[in-house]
C-alpha cells in the first residue's frame, strides 16, 4: 500500500498524537535521527554534529576505512509538487501567483507556504522532527539586528528583498504568520532546498545539512538525484578522501561569490577566489555629441571592448586586464586622439598604448572609479575592517560580514596600487 504523507491519515494521525515533543536541542536531534531510521532512511558511516566551519550542524564522516552511504526515500522530500497535491493545504489563488512572480517564483512561494502550514501543525506534521531542527535564525543579511555590510549592493539587494518579500507577504490572505515568519521559511527553501525533476523545489531531510565548499575537488559529496527504481534521493561520495571526522560537503553551484554565499546561504569564504568588484564605466561628460557617437559606435562594434568590467584577484592574471585598460584608453581620447582610430585599428588599444598623456588619463579616471567606490560603498578602511576581524567578540553575522567586506576592500587596494605603479612608471 502506497504510504501517504497527510497527517490528516488514521495511521499517521496516531503515530503523532503519540509523538512527544523534545525541550532540547539534543533531545530534538535524536528524535530527528529516529524518524530518519523509522522512515528507512540509509545513512551509514554517517553522523550529524555541530560544524566546525560554519556553526550550525553537519553531516560528517564516521569512518576512514568504509565510504559514507546516504539514501533517502522519496516519501520523507518535502516539495512543491507534494504541497500542490496536499488536501490540507491551499495553495495561493492564479492571481496571487501572476502578482508575486515579480518577486518570488512560483514553486518557492508555494513551498515556503506549505512549510508554514506544516510547522503550524506542531507534532501533527509528518515532518515536525525535520521541522524542529531547521535553524530558527540565520546570518544572511536579512534576518541582522544590524547592518554590517555597510553600504555595499549587499545593503540594497537585501533590502530590495525585504521589500518584495513584504508585498508578496501582504498578497497572502487570510494567513496565521507574521512578515518574519514568512522571511524564516522563505530563507529555509531558497538556501536548503534543492532543485529536483519531477518534484520540483524541494526540502530533503538530513541531505539539507551538507554545507557547501568553494572547489569541486574540496566537495567529499554529489547529488546523483532520485533512483527511479529504488525511489530514493541519493548523495554519493566524490573521488575525494574521506577520513572518520571529517565533514561532508556538496559545491552547491559554479562560482559563487561571497556576496552570494552571504546573502542567500548566511555565510563567507576567506580568499573566495570568486570574489570581484563590477565596474560601470560611464562616458566623458564633456565629449561633443559627435565623440560620445563615434566612442559608442566602437565600443558596439568591438568584441573586445565595453563599459561593464570587474576586477578580480588571480594569481595568473594581472588585476587589472588589456579588455579594461583599452575601454579606458578609447572612454578618455580627446578629439584628435579619436581620429586616429577606426574599426581596423582598434584592436591596438589592448597591445599598445595611445600616448603618454592618454594613459595617464585613463589610469586617474580608473583610480577616480575606484575611490568612489571607496567612499560611497564603505564607511571603515581595510585596515580598521581586519583589525575589527581579530576580535574575539564577532558573532556569524558580522564575522562573515567581515569576511566579504575584507575582500571586496583587499580587490580594489590591489588594483589601486597597480594603478599608483602603473603612473609612476609613466613619469
Amino acid at each position: 500500500m502506497k504510504r501517504h504523507l497527510d497527517s490528516t491519515v488514521d495511521d499517521e494521525s496516531q503515530m503523532e498524537q503519540q509523538r512527544s515533543k523534545p525541550t532540547t536541542n539534543e533531545e530534538r536531534l535524536i528524535s530527528f535521527k529516529n524518524w530518519l531510521n523509522e522512515h528507512n532512511v540509509i545513512w551509514k558511516n554517517v553522523d550529524i554534529r555541530s560544524s566546525i566551519l560554519y556553526g550550525g550542524s553537519a553531516l560528517y564522516s564516521t569512518s576512514s576505512e568504509e565510504l559514507p552511504i546516504i539514501e533517502i526515500p522519496t516519501s520523507l522530500l518535502m516539495s512543491s509538487e507534494l504541497a500542490k497535491n496536499s488536501s490540507t493545504f491551499i495553495p495561493p489563488t492564479s492571481d496571487v501567483f501572476n502578482q508575486a512572480e515579480q518577486h518570488i517564483d512560483q514553486e518557492t512561494l508555494i513551498l515556503t507556504l506549505f512549510l508554514l502550514h506544516e510547522r503550524s501543525k506542531g507534532t501533527k506534521s509528518f515532518w515536525y522532527p525535520h521541522i524542529q531542527v531547521l535553524p530558527t535564525t540565520f546570518s544572511t543579511p536579512l534576518f541582522h539586528k544590524e547592518n554590517y555590510v555597510e553600504s555595499t549592493s549587499v545593503y540594497y539587494l537585501t533590502e530590495t528583498m525585504r521589500q518584495s518579500m513584504s508585498e508578496v507577504c501582504d498578497l497572502i490572505t487570510p494567513k496565521t504568520f507574521t512578515l518574519e515568519d514568512f522571511l524564516w521559511a522563505y530563507t529555509i527553501i531558497d538556501s536548503r532546498g534543492f532543485k529536483l525533476t519531477d518534484f520540483g523545489t524541494t526540502l530533503i531531510p538530513l541531505a539539507d545539512f551538507a554545507n557547501h565548499v568553494s572547489f569541486a575537488q574540496e566537495a567529499s559529496l554529489c547529488s546523483k538525484g532520485v533512483d527511479k527504481q529504488t525511489n530514493r534521493f541519493i548523495l554519493k561520495t566524490t573521488d575525494k578522501k574521506i577520513q572518520a571526522g571529517d565533514e561532508l560537503c556538496l559545491k552547491y553551484n559554479n562560482e559563487l561569490a561571497n556576496w552570494q554565499l552571504l546573502l542567500y546561504y548566511g555565510f563567507a569564504i576567506e580568499n573566495n577566489p570568486f570574489d570581484s568588484i563590477l565596474l560601470e564605466i560611464k562616458m566623458d561628460p564633456d565629449d561633443t555629441y559627435e565623440m560620445e557617437m563615434k566612442k559608442m559606435l566602437l565600443l558596439n562594434l568591438s568584441e573586445d571592448l565595453f563599459l561593464d568590467h570587474e576586477l578580480k584577484i588571480s594569481e595568473n592574471e594581472p588585476i587589472i586586464s588589456e579588455n579594461l585598460l583599452a575601454t579606458l584608453r578609447l572612454i578618455v581620447m580627446t578629439n584628435e586622439e579619436l581620429e586616429q582610430y577606426n574599426l581596423s585599428n582598434l584592436d591596438e588599444l589592448l597591445s599598445s598604448i595611445v600616448n603618454i598623456d592618454n594613459e595617464q588619463r585613463a589610469l586617474t579616471k580608473l583610480l577616480e572609479i575606484l575611490n568612489d567606490i571607496k567612499e560611497v560603498q564603505f564607511t571603515a578602511t581595510l585596515e580598521e575592517s581586519l583589525n575589527r576581524f581579530q576580535s574575539n567578540q564577532l558573532d556569524d553575522d558580522e564575522r562573515y560580514s567581515l569576511i566579504y567586506l575584507i575582500g571586496q576592500k583587499q580587490i580594489i587596494e590591489n588594483a589601486c596600487h597597480w594603478i599608483n605603479n602603473a603612473l609612476s612608471q609613466l613619469k
